[in-house]
C-alpha cells in the first residue's frame, strides 16, 4: 500500500513540477486519507455486521469531527491504531446501549468533558507537531467549536438514546484520551 501511495505522490509531483519537499507532503497527505478512510471504513463495516451500524457511524463521526482538532491519543503504527479505535468504538457503543442516563447527568458530563477540552485543546503529538503559532489556534478554536456543537446536538436530541447516547460517550472518551501522557519517571530506590 505504502509502494502504490508513494507511486502516486511521485507521478503528482511530476505531473505538476513539484519539488522533493512538496512530493513528500503529498505522499504524507495521501498516506493519512488512505490509511485513515480505510480505518473508518473497517470499524463501521465490522461494527454494522454486529447490528450497531448508527452507533459506529455516529461515533466515527463524532471522532472525525473533533479528534484531528482537540488531539490527544495516537497509536505508532497503524494496525495498533485501528485495534486502539476498534476498542474504543466498541467501548462507547457498549456504553451507549447498556447505560441509561438521564437529562442532568448528561448535561454534567458534557459540561465537564467541555471544561476539559477548553482547558487542554489542543494536545499536541509529538509523532506530528504542530509549530505554527497560527495552525495551534486554530485547531484549537475548531476543535472547541466541534465539540460544543456535538454537545449541544447530544443534549437536544437527549430522548433520542442512540444520537445521544452515542455521540455523548465519544465526547467523553475523547476527552479522556486527551490526558493519556505521563511526563512523570518513576524511580525505584532500594531501601
Amino acid at each position: 500500500m505504502r509502494k502504490v501511495i508513494k507511486l502516486i505522490a511521485g507521478y503528482i509531483s511530476r505531473v505538476n513540477k513539484y519539488t522533493k519537499d512538496e512530493e513528500e507532503q503529498i505522499e504524507y497527505a495521501l498516506r493519512i486519507i488512505v490509511f485513515e478512510t480505510l480505518k473508518i471504513a473497517g470499524i463501521i463495516i465490522i461494527f454494522s455486521l454486529m447490528g450497531y451500524h448508527i452507533e459506529a457511524i455516529i461515533a466515527m463521526g463524532t471522532m472525525v469531527m473533533t479528534k484531528p482538532y482537540i488531539g490527544g491519543y495516537h497509536e505508532d503504527t497503524q494496525i495498533k491504531c485501528f485495534t486502539a479505535t476498534l476498542i474504543i468504538i466498541g467501548s462507547i457503543i457498549y456504553l451507549s446501549v447498556n447505560l441509561n442516563i438521564d437529562f442532568i447527568s448528561k448535561v454534567i458530563l458534557s459540561a465537564v468533558s467541555f471544561y476539559c477540552i477548553l482547558h487542554q485543546a489542543p494536545v499536541i503529538n509529538p509523532s506530528m507537531p504542530l509549530t505554527k503559532p497560527e495552525l495551534i489556534k486554530r485547531n484549537r478554536v475548531v476543535g472547541i467549536v466541534s465539540t460544543l456543537v456535538f454537545i449541544l446536538i447530544s443534549i437536544v436530541f437527549y430522548k433520542n438514546s442512540v444520537i445521544s447516547n452515542t455521540i455523548l460517550w465519544t465526547v467523553v472518551f475523547q476527552t479522556l484520551l486527551m490526558f493519556n501522557k505521563r511526563n512523570i519517571k518513576w524511580q525505584v530506590t532500594d531501601s
